[in-house]
């Protein structure tokens, strides 16, 4: 037996004044009285109890000394050898992954009273206060959340006010579960500390096959509690929302949408599509057990906003009932044509309501403008090409060449013989019989693609350099029939889609958990750049710029997050999109490898330290010792 406080030892010096106090005798004052005889019948019946007064006084005196005796060792705090080494070392984990949201009770009970209904984190953490309330005195417990990665919130302590506000500061997320990093972490600790035990609250919902070995061939050293929490499997969930380019029309965009009915009966449920929370479609699902279903939406007229899915349907998990997508602003394409004069290919570009065409003459033309995504020359060739998208449309043959390519004599009875149909500029373009009164041969640079040949004479062609696009045709188009033809129309709008395609569509999709990154324009000063970003529930983040890049983590839950930046504003859309994860059922592997509760080892009689029971016999000797004293006032 050693003590915490050796010191508090010198306090039984205070047994020389009590014992002093008991052996001190008081002088008696003499007072006259008018007869003895009733003091001497008092002083026979004195004499024949004074060994019993004596017995008392001494018993009287032993319990004072037996009652400082217990309140020194009480403030020394003993602490003994067994009890030390039966303490245990618990390490908790809570999985607070997007399953652990899901409720535990029947569909009429959520339809009727959801917020009634206690979620599996909620469960999770009442079992985890009450193992708390049962460590004893010389336990010692850490409290570990984890859903893809592990956090600590709270080390090693007894402090059982400590560990119970640690329980309650785990907050429900939408992440995917991964609970392997916790369990690393927690077996690394756990072989520091005797005793240990591992406490895991999780629904299991998905185990990967290193943690199936984990929990199949536990450490013996170290007892390993996996508590199963939750039992509910019925679900429907979005498993896939996201916004893409359009595979048929460059200026439109694509939504694909995946649901998947994850329980074990047949379900019909409606998709409800909001865009800035207007109703605009509903589709109506049927799902067999297990199935899952994909549907593309396009045509879309919005200019850019935010889009919603959700599941008209009471199941477990609302998580994955609601899905989010940040449609892009559409942005028309500014178009420049150089030409003295083309009706045709005026017509064709200025009926697109993508493009901003601005119309100049040869004379007029600025080299140096800039703004236009595509510049088309008509008859006309410059004398220099930036950067940039450039069609040429049959250029005269004593111009300078921008490019290497040479201009030849003119083709006799061009007609187009062959063409790659699977270009996207040639998709779903015909060009048999097509009467041309005018072209010429020409020699494409090195590296060049040809599109459609006059026999062996390329006619059409593309080249391509790292900043540069250029689409080169060697007919005159105004003496030919082909703007009478449906392929004229296609292919100039087959060729700005090609042009588009090297910029492509800025997605902002993240899953939940991933990590929000954003560069930041800078103003050429060394001032820190500060952003504001504001996510689900109008929760805002104040953040500054790191060498002119943002890194946000903070993406937990799914939703929309709103990055501001003076007048420039990005939106991301934050989404589950697991179907792993709307499996809420239990792993079958891992089924009878779980426990429905735990009993930690170790007995409850020592449940509190020493002290305590120290000062608990030391009040009830006062007790004993004032009884004793009122009976020899009485006496």
């Amino acid at each position: 037996m050693n003590f915490l406080s050796p010191t508090s030892l010198l306090l039984f010096g205070l047994a020389a004044p009590i014992v002093l106090l008991y052996i001190l005798k008081l002088r008696r004052r003499r007072e006259p009285v008018s007869t003895l005889m009733f003091w001497e019948q008092l002083f026979k019946e004195k004499q024949t109890t004074s060994l019993f007064q004596k017995l008392k006084h001494l018993l009287s005196l032993l319990l004072q000394l037996l009652f400082l005796t217990l309140l020194v060792l009480a403030i020394a705090r003993p602490q003994f050898a067994f009890i030390t080494k039966s303490a245990r070392h618990v390490i908790l984990i809570i999985d607070h992954s997007a399953s652990m949201n899901a409720l535990e009770s029947s569909d009429e009970e959520r339809e009727s009273n959801r917020a009634a209904s206690n979620s599996r984190l909620e469960s999770a953490k009442q079992r985890a206060l009450r193992m708390v309330e049962g460590l004893r005195f010389m336990d010692e417990m850490m409290v570990i959340s984890c859903h893809a990665k592990p956090t600590i919130h709270s080390p090693f302590t007894n402090h059982q006010k400590s560990l119970r506000d640690a329980i309650q500061s785990v907050r429900p997320t939408d992440i995917k579960t991964n609970l392997e990093p916790a369990l690393e972490l927690a077996h690394a600790v756990a072989r520091t500390k005797p005793s240990a035990e591992i406490v895991i609250f999780s629904d299991f919902q998905a185990v990967s096959e290193d943690m199936l070995t984990q929990l199949q061939n536990p450490d013996e050293e170290i007892a390993f509690h996996p508590i199963q929490v939750g039992t509910a499997s019925d679900n429907v969930g979005i498993t896939q929302f996201r916004v893409r380019k359009s595979l048929v029309n460059a200026f439109d965009y694509q939504t694909l949408l995946t649901v998947v009915n994850a329980s074990e009966e047949e379900k019909e449920i409606n998709v409800e599509l909001y865009f800035n929370e207007d109703l605009f479609d509903v589709r109506p699902y049927t799902l067999a057990p297990g199935e899952s279903k994909s549907e593309i939406f396009g045509n879309f007229t919005f200019e850019g906003g935010q889009l919603k899915a959700v599941l008209d349907v009471a199941d477990a998990l609302r998580t994955d009932n609601v899905a989010y997508a940040a449609l892009p602003k559409r942005e028309h394409i500014p178009v420049l044509l150089v030409t003295e004069e083309n009706p045709f290919l005026e017509k064709v570009l200025s009926v697109d309501e993508n493009l901003n065409l601005s119309v100049t003459a040869p004379e007029d033309y600025d080299a140096n403008a800039t703004g236009y995504h595509v510049v088309i020359f008509d008859r006309f060739s410059p004398s220099t090409l930036d950067d940039g998208n450039y069609m040429i449309i049959h250029p005269p043959k004593n111009s300078p060449a921008p490019a290497s390519w040479e201009i030849g004599e003119s083709l006799e009875t061009p007609i187009i013989t062959d063409w790659e149909r699977t270009h996207p500029i040639l998709r779903h373009v015909h060009l048999e019989n097509v009467q041309i009164g005018e072209a010429y041969r020409v020699t494409p640079p090195v590296g060049a693609e040809v599109l459609a040949r006059s026999f062996e004479d390329p006619v059409l062609f593309v080249d391509v350099t790292p900043n540069r696009k250029i689409v080169f045709a060697a007919i005159d188009i105004l003496q030919s029939d082909l703007p009478l033809r449906i392929a004229f129309p296609v292919i100039i709008a087959n060729t700005i889609q090609w042009f588009q395609e090297s910029s492509g569509v800025e997605e902002h999709h993240l899953h939940t958990g991933e990590v929000l990154t954003w560069t930041v324009d800078g103003d050429g000063t060394d001032v820190p750049t500060s952003v504001t970003i504001t996510g689900p529930g109008e929760r805002t983040w104040e953040l500054v710029a790191e060498r002119d890049e943002i890194l946000f983590d903070q993406t937990e839950i799914a939703g929309f997050y709103t990055l501001k930046n003076g007048d420039n504003e990005k939106m991301w859309a934050v989404n589950l999109a697991s179907e792993s994860e709307s499996h809420i059922g239990v792993d079958t592997k891992v089924e009878d490898l779980l426990t429905a509760d735990v009993t930690l080892s170790g007995s409850s009689l020592l449940r509190y330290p020493p002290w305590v029971y120290l000062v608990f016999l030391a009040a009830v000797l006062s007790v004993v010792e004032w009884f004793l004293y009122q009976r020899r006032r009485i006496d």
